[in-house]
């Protein structure tokens, strides 16, 4: 029989995360999985309720998070569907403009980072994330006015620095809303809408090349660039109203999906786990996350074990062949439609990859397996196999090695429930080195002036898959560790409290 508490939630012995209400505390195991460890009493909720509850909160939260991170990553890399539709010969781009148009928007996007986590810890996502996409919508529509790469640059530098606010966040959400066992699904469910929106991108400059070019006086790139800003701009303006802020501190102008029984049930949810509320980050409390290895080492894999893929030059190595009488084979429209298959790729295996990891609650063997993909892919792109058409099978292979950020993601998520600020920092930091990495390392690897005969490139990518296999292993080998660890530490507590146990009553 439960005791209802204030929240009029009744509080029964549960089990503390599990799906069928079972009784177990419950603790990461060596590789993310949930171990039951002790019984503990929890907020009973009933399952009719709370399925409604996550099928409300799926459909406005996913919803505005994924068209927001598709537009996000259209913005972001529509830069590369513009120079080669027309952008490079408009704006006379003959040397490295291209790889200085990415290193100008990394740059910002890093800057960003570190304080966006520490403003939204304190004044909450549902204005601070919206407020940013807002402003970056509009920056993208400027795009389609400049006359010179030194204005494409400083507008991409303003781009990535309001754009630097919204992954790291919209995970932080996911991270403080959901169950440990649906964290895995709802963050690959928010990011294939990088490959989505890399298809759409490419889509759109394809047909805008081919149906707009010339209308008011305006090459197909610039209108792209108004056509992507317009929609970043809607989305932006409906997140102010449906981002649901944090359980603890909702966003009010949600309540017409979001009603405070709802509140009720997310709180109640949270206490389940044991799962702290996001409080305000200190600076004291900034510098205590990195004290925790698990931070480090799935920051260090991030960048080196996906983020690392030449897929993005896809579309130089097909803009330079050539038909036997010379003329180039591909037209715009089909440079731009080409890399879809590639993102399709992308995004099929980003939900199985994740989609098995967690129906099996195993991470290693599925990041293994990513990383034996994303060698072979590296291998071919070396070894340039005379048939074009293994050549491209080499190319498009590497989209499905890039799938490995968000199982390195719900891994140190399923290690880390009782440290918001930690996941938090983790999200951001993770972000931080792949961007501080991609702002330099595409230059000497893969110049545009180089294509589409780099002399490094793959080499080099190919040594960052193999130092990612180590380092998956030494993290799953970490877990294992601080699994044994946490065993002998309850064994002690146990063994400690026998002899008041055996001694309890007894008169001396």
């Amino acid at each position: 029989m439960g005791i209802p508490d204030s929240s009029g939630i009744q509080v029964v012995a549960n089990d503390v995360g599990a799906r069928d209400g079972t009784t177990a505390k419950q603790s990461p195991g060596s590789d993310g999985n949930i171990t039951p460890v002790e019984s503990e009493p929890k907020d009973y909720i009933d399952p009719k309720e709370e399925r409604a509850f996550l099928w409300r909160l799926d459909l406005f939260f996913l919803t505005i998070g994924f068209l927001g991170y598709m537009f996000k990553y259209i913005d972001q890399t529509n830069i590369s569907n513009a120079y080669v539709s027309g952008m490079k010969e408009d704006l006379s781009l003959f040397g490295n403009e291209l790889n200085y148009f990415t290193t100008f928007f990394n740059i910002g996007y890093m800057i960003m980072l570190y304080p966006s986590c520490i403003i939204i810890s304190h004044f909450g996502p549902s204005k601070w994330l919206p407020a940013c996409e807002l402003i970056w919508g509009v920056l993208t529509c400027c795009l389609s006015v400049v006359t010179s790469s030194k204005q494409v640059y400083g507008l991409r530098f303003l781009i990535g620095l309001f754009e630097g606010t919204a992954w790291p966040g919209y995970f932080t959400l996911i991270s403080q809303w959901y169950m440990p066992h649906e964290v895995a699904l709802r963050m690959s469910l928010y990011n294939i809408a990088q490959p989505a929106g890399a298809m759409l991108s490419g889509a759109m400059q394809g047909a805008l090349s081919t149906n707009f070019e010339g209308v008011a006086g305006r090459s197909g790139w610039r209108w792209a660039f108004i056509i992507n800003g317009a929609c970043t701009i809607v989305v932006a303006l409906a997140a102010f109203f449906i981002l649901p802020g944090y359980p603890e501190r909702p966003n009010p102008l949600s309540k017409f999906y979001m009603t405070d029984r709802h509140i009720e049930i997310a709180v109640a949810r949270g206490r389940r786990v044991g799962r702290k509320p996001q409080i305000g980050i200190t600076v004291k409390s900034f510098l205590r996350c990195f004290t925790f290895w698990q931070l480090w080492a799935i920051a260090i894999a991030w960048p080196v074990g996906g983020n690392f893929t030449p897929a993005s030059y896809f579309n130089l190595w097909l803009k330079s062949l050539k038909n036997s009488d010379g003329t180039v084979k591909y037209s715009v429209a089909m440079l731009n439609y080409l890399p879809i298959a590639g993102q399709g790729l992308q995004l099929i295996s980003e939900l199985l990859f994740s989609g098995f990891s967690g129906y099996f609650g195993v991470h290693l063997p599925f990041l293994l397996l990513h990383s034996a993909i994303n060698i072979a892919s590296q291998v071919i792109l070396i070894v340039r196999p005379k048939n074009e058409g293994a050549y491209m099978a080499g190319w498009y292979m590497n989209y499905i090695g890039a799938v490995s950020t968000m199982l390195l993601c719900s891994w140190g998520s399923a290690h880390l429930q009782h440290e918001p600020e930690v996941r938090t920092v983790l999200f951001a930091s993770g972000t931080v080195l792949a961007y501080i990495m991609s702002a330099f390392i595409p230059i000497a690897a893969f110049p545009a002036s180089e294509a589409p005969n780099w002399r490094i490139g793959s080499k080099l990518y190919l040594a960052f898959a193999l130092v990612a296999v180590v380092i998956f292993i030494r993290i799953h080998f970490g877990f294992k560790w601080e699994e044994k660890k946490q065993q002998k530490e309850a064994v002690k507590e146990d063994m400690a409290g026998e002899p008041d146990d055996a001694n309890a009553g007894v008169k001396t």
